[in-house]
Parts: C-alpha cells; structure tokens; sequence
C-alpha cells in the first residue's frame, strides 16, 4: 500500500511540472532535449552574452596590473644591464559558459565564464642600474607571446558579480 501512494504521489509531481513552461520543460530544454520556446534564454546563454563587457573591463584591469613590469638582468661578459620587462594584454576571446557546483540545498544557480588573454612581452632599453630601469618604458616588442585563460563568476541571472577572474588551465 505505501508503496502505491509514493508512486501516485510521484506521478502527480512529475504531471504537475508538465505544465507549458513548466519545470520539466525548462530542464530538458536546458539539456537540449526538448525544443526551446520562442524567445527561451537559458543562464549560460545569458553568461556567455555578458563575456565580452567582462572582457573589456578586465584586459584593463590586466594591463594596469602588470604595468610596473620586472625588472631583469641580462649578464654582458664581467658587467651587464638592467631592464624592464612588461606583460601586455592585447586581446580577449570569450570561451565558455558554464554552470558551477551548487553549494548547498535550495540555493541558486550560479555560473563560471571563461575568457581568453592573448598577450605580448614587451622590454625596455638596456640600462646600467636597476633604478634607470624602474622607470624607464618597456616599448620594445619581443617575440615573446602567450595566452591566459581566466574564470569568472555570475550570479543566477547571468550578471558578473565584479570579482577579479581566477587563472585557470583549460
């Protein structure tokens, strides 16, 4: 007998999600399984969208970080010379988006966006104490280019919650 109403039970709550608009469609529309309704925007399409402002105010961010340089030295026979060295981003690709691991019972849904730095090594001129090179401008080019992608989070509605991204190997 108790095991008749838990099965009536579970019929009624999977019927009542079969609603148009329902639950049950909205999670197999989100797995691609059922047809989306007109006009349908599901979370991640939503984080992907917002990628590109992220990217903006981020590869600025980036570059302020990083305009300090390290200085080096480069060892020329007995003496040698200082000189700055500086990561500048240059462009971003939006990746992906993608859901993040719920936390706890009951809490929204949040999400991860994925956006990749392409950046260029610049140098500065060669100098004779660590303190010229401080302050000199490392405008020369090198040949030296990489590629960094970062993590950022959103909020349940698609919106990035402000935070600086987290490098990640992807």
């Amino acid at each position: 007998m108790r095991e008749i109403i838990v099965a009536v039970l579970c019929c009624l709550g999977v019927s009542a999600c079969q609603t148009e608009g329902g639950v049950a469609n909205k999670v197999l529309s989100d797995f691609g399984l059922r047809e989306r309704p007109e006009g349908y925007v599901s979370g991640t399409d939503l984080v992907y969208q917002n990628l590109g402002a992220v990217g903006d105010a981020e590869i600025k961010r980036l570059n302020l970080r990083e305009r300090h340089g390290e200085i080096k030295f480069q060892q020329d026979g007995l003496r040698g010379k200082y000189y700055k060295e500086v990561k500048v981003y240059e462009n971003f690709y939006p990746l992906d988006a993608s859901p993040a691991n719920r936390s706890g019972q009951g809490s929204a849904q949040s999400y991860y966006g994925y956006i990749e730095y392409a950046y260029r090594v610049y140098q500065s001129k060669r100098f004779s104490s660590r303190s010229e090179a401080e302050t000199g401008s490392a405008t020369i080019p090198t040949d030296k280019e990489g590629r960094e992608v970062y993590r950022y989070n959103f909020t349940s509605g698609g919106n990035w919650d402000g935070g600086k991204g987290t490098r990640t190997k992807r």
